[in-house]
């Protein structure tokens, strides 16, 4: 089953249960989306997803919760306890301090373009750069392929013309 139908049957059931009108509703969304949604024709944003669960007067993840035990068959319960396992295996590993440094002030960090860079890998071809060996040497001592060695070399370039400047 797909999400968006599993969707679908919690937000109908909810409103259903609570005898919620669409015009109850009708801050979270207008009144024809939401009823698309609970025909399952449609998807919403994950802001959208919090305040239609508030305005259903349930906790999005309460709401999360039924959506993925009518999409799996799988009782809320076990799901719930299943998903604090992971969150405390990503907590014990150091998941949470990684978590808050991706924020400044409540704004998300911006990273770097592409592929995160191995720093030990640029530490170590700037230090045989260093000691005069040349990109080839450097790929063959490491064991780098000479691609890595020449983004690394050239990045090296960078950095240093900038304090040059």
């Amino acid at each position: 089953m797909h999400l968006k139908i599993a969707l679908a049957g919690a937000l109908r059931a909810l409103r259903l249960n609570r005898r919620f009108r669409y015009e109850k509703l009708s801050d979270a969304s207008a009144r024809s989306k939401i009823s698309a949604l609970e025909r399952g024709e449609t998807s919403i944003t994950l802001e959208k997803f919090e305040s239609l669960a508030e305005a259903l007067e349930i906790d999005p993840l309460a709401l999360m919760a039924l959506c993925m035990s009518a999409r799996l068959g799988t009782p809320y319960p076990r799901l719930i306890e299943e998903a604090l396992e992971q969150l405390r295996t990503f907590e014990a590993e150091g998941g949470i301090g990684l978590l808050a440094e991706q924020f400044a002030d409540g704004a998300l960090i911006q990273r770097t373009r592409g592929k995160p860079q191995k720093i030990e890998n640029l530490e170590a071809v700037r230090k045989l750069k260093a000691e005069g060996m040349t990109q080839a040497q450097i790929a063959q001592e490491l064991g780098f392929s000479p691609s890595v060695v020449n983004r690394h070399w050239k990045r090296i370039l960078s950095q240093e013309q900038q304090v040059n400047r």
